[in-house]
């Protein structure tokens, strides 16, 4: 952690040559002419001036307020001045009722008045009259930014600022910017937390405040995406083995390109083994193609180690207590690879409806030398590796080993369709999607800044963009330029799949700040993954940056507003498959809202319904279990 101003940023970019316009493109016409002037024309000594009025303090943040000061001799009418407050803000103080002191303005008096600044960065120019292409109109200028503050009366020289002379600014609500009583530079400006609107200037240095950087990850954690037992043969009307050699168990299902197929049925004929994939699963699309056909060589038989191996123990059917002996090695491990002569795997689509079916043949049957017996199991649909053991490891104790010794999938299969309190899934993912770039932000608000929960997106907010096409640049140049706040694009370019994460960097965040961050759920029109509106906070009740995992709790599913919604993964106007961006059409609800429900139909779940439209990873109340956050202070 380091100690520094809350927003003592770099400026180099802010001033160059000449002063960026803060209030109109007249004022630009006023340095050149003044600058040709110069050229033209030796500088002539100043006369002194019985009139002479300056802006002597400004508040730009909370309640915005500027006072006057005359230190000339004579008594100054402002009812006639002006204020510019930003590109073409022109404001008449006669229409402006004074906090305190008069317009008719005597010499050494105050008048305050209040009228709307620009937060982030801005000038104000006062005028004697609203000649303002006339620089002898404009009395005095002061100009202030996220990095610093500066102060030039044009009136009495053209001079340039350049980037060294802009003051850091702590710049938070409780402080204003004074004038020091003389000189036109900014060294003659300082923040203060001592505010005296209507009284001599006194500067008090604000208190410092500890800025932290912390790294965000935010991770795709898409993975059980359907599960389904198996345990009527072909051709049976009850549940019960496969005895027979030809006879076999058979599954449909739907899935969409990346998804993995894993499942577990017992070899009866033994105290704990199964057959299935490898940890890794079987890949049901290459390049986006279904596979079809014989898939035998990707199954494996598989010992639990749950029980010893014993002949004497062997029966002809499932079920029953455990009968072995405890195994010596406890992890899951090999049996074999070649299955061939045992059981027989094709996979087959069906293009209209989508549909994969599983056939699980048994090829010795139960009177072969080697006799073959299969068990009801289950089939797991995922699009992460190892959805049911971990090759060397032991047994999860979740199920397996009750397939793998009885040949009953249904522990396992409570555990993978399990709900939480809402009734929405405890682990099961409600879709598969990729994310987009995304953005994290710090704000110190009671709310999120960029965008309202029941309210339409804000213009020039980048939601939209990034809402619906994934484009992150628009609501970090907001964020930055027009809220002044910190903020971080993901080292990610390319949108990320299950298991991969977006990384950020998110630098000087100020103490008691706290974290928003935006990315697209890629396979819709316009979704998209957020911390909920008042935002995670980085520091604990202590003072101390928060770190772990929690950020993942109130992280939802947003719907911007903006676009039609389509099915899931199937939209022709959705960013992966539509002919450019914003191309859907406008949704005629253009509140922000979260998404209650999801019908999938990429798997075949139905409607999944989470009020709350809870997204993180085993959220006690159920969700859609797409993401994780983790927040680590630096």
């Amino acid at each position: 952690m380091k100690r520094m101003n809350k927003f003592a940023y770099t400026v180099l970019a802010f001033l160059t040559l000449t002063i960026i316009s803060s209030c109109d493109d007249d004022e630009q016409d006023l340095i050149v002419q003044e600058q040709q002037e110069e050229e033209q024309e030796p500088e002539q000594p100043m006369t002194d001036n019985s009139q002479s009025v300056v802006i002597n303090e400004i508040k730009y943040l909370g309640e915005d307020t500027i006072e006057i000061l005359n230190n000339g001799n004579d008594t100054v009418d402002l009812n006639d001045y002006w204020l510019c407050l930003g590109p073409g803000q022109y404001v008449q103080l006669s229409t402006l009722t004074p906090v305190s002191g008069s317009l008719e303005l005597a010499s050494g008096d105050y008048v305050v008045v209040n009228s709307t600044l620009p937060d982030a960065q801005g000038g104000l120019g006062l005028y004697n009259s609203d000649a303002f292409t006339n620089a002898d109109a404009l009395v005095d200028f002061v100009q202030w930014g996220a990095a610093g503050s500066a102060r030039e009366n044009i009136a009495v020289a053209a001079n340039q600022w350049s980037a060294g002379d802009f003051i850091p600014l702590v710049a938070n609500e409780e402080s204003s910017i004074a004038y020091d009583g003389e000189g036109n530079g900014s060294t003659d400006w300082a923040e203060t937390a001592t505010v005296t609107f209507g009284a001599v200037n006194v500067v008090t240095e604000p208190e410092t405040i500890s800025l932290t950087s912390f790294n965000i990850t935010i991770t795709n954690v898409v993975n059980y995406l359907d599960a389904q037992i198996f345990n009527t043969p072909d051709g049976a009307s009850e549940p019960g083995p496969v005895t027979v050699a030809g006879g076999a168990y058979s599954v449909d299902f739907q899935a969409v390109p990346g998804t993995k197929l894993n499942f577990a049925t017992m070899q009866v004929v033994s105290n704990d083994w199964f057959y299935g994939p490898t940890g890794a699963g079987v890949a049901l699309f290459e390049n986006g193609i279904p596979v079809t056909g014989d898939i035998t060589d990707q199954i494996y038989l598989w010992d639990s180690g749950t029980e010893e191996e014993d002949e004497a123990t062997f029966t002809s059917e499932p079920g029953g207590a455990e009968a072995g002996e405890p195994d010596d090695d406890i992890t899951v491990r090999m049996v074999t690879t070649d299955v061939t002569d045992m059981v027989k795997v094709t996979l087959a689509y069906d293009e209209p409806t989508r549909t994969f079916t599983l056939n699980i043949k048994n090829i010795q049957g139960a009177m072969a030398t080697d006799p073959v017996i299969l068990s009801p199991g289950i089939v797991v649909l995922h699009a992460l590796a190892n959805p049911l053991f971990d090759a060397g490891q032991p047994e999860r104790q979740l199920g397996l080993a009750k397939i793998a010794v009885q040949g009953n999938p249904a522990d396992l299969f409570e555990w993978f369709t399990e709900k939480g309190s809402t009734g929405a899934p405890l682990r099961l993912s409600s879709s598969y999607s990729v994310f987009s770039p995304g953005i994290v932000y710090a704000f110190g608000d009671a709310s999120d800044p960029v965008f309202t929960q029941g309210e339409a997106a804000v213009a020039g907010s980048g939601l939209e963009e990034l809402a619906e096409d994934g484009n992150n640049g628009v609501m970090f140049d907001y964020v930055t330029s027009q809220l002044n706040l910190p903020a971080a694009k993901s080292n990610e370019a390319a949108p990320i799949g299950p298991g991969e994460s977006l990384t950020f960097t998110l630098n000087d965040v100020p103490e008691g700040y706290k974290l928003g961050f935006n990315t697209m759920f890629v396979f819709t029109n316009d979704w998209f993954l957020a911390y909920n509106n008042s935002g995670f906070p980085l520091w604990d009740e202590n003072g101390s940056p928060n770190s772990g995992t929690e950020a993942t709790l109130k992280t939802y599913l947003y719907d911007s507003g903006t676009e039609v919604d389509q099915m899931v993964g199937f939209g022709a106007d959705q960013a992966p498959w539509q002919v450019g961006p914003n191309t859907g059409a406008a949704d005629g609800n253009t509140a922000v809202r979260r998404v209650s429900e999801i019908e999938d139909v990429q798997f075949g779940k139905g409607l999944i319904s989470s009020p709350a439209g809870v997204v993180g990873i085993e959220d006690p109340r159920g969700g859609y279990n797409v993401v994780k956050v983790t927040v680590t202070p630096n």
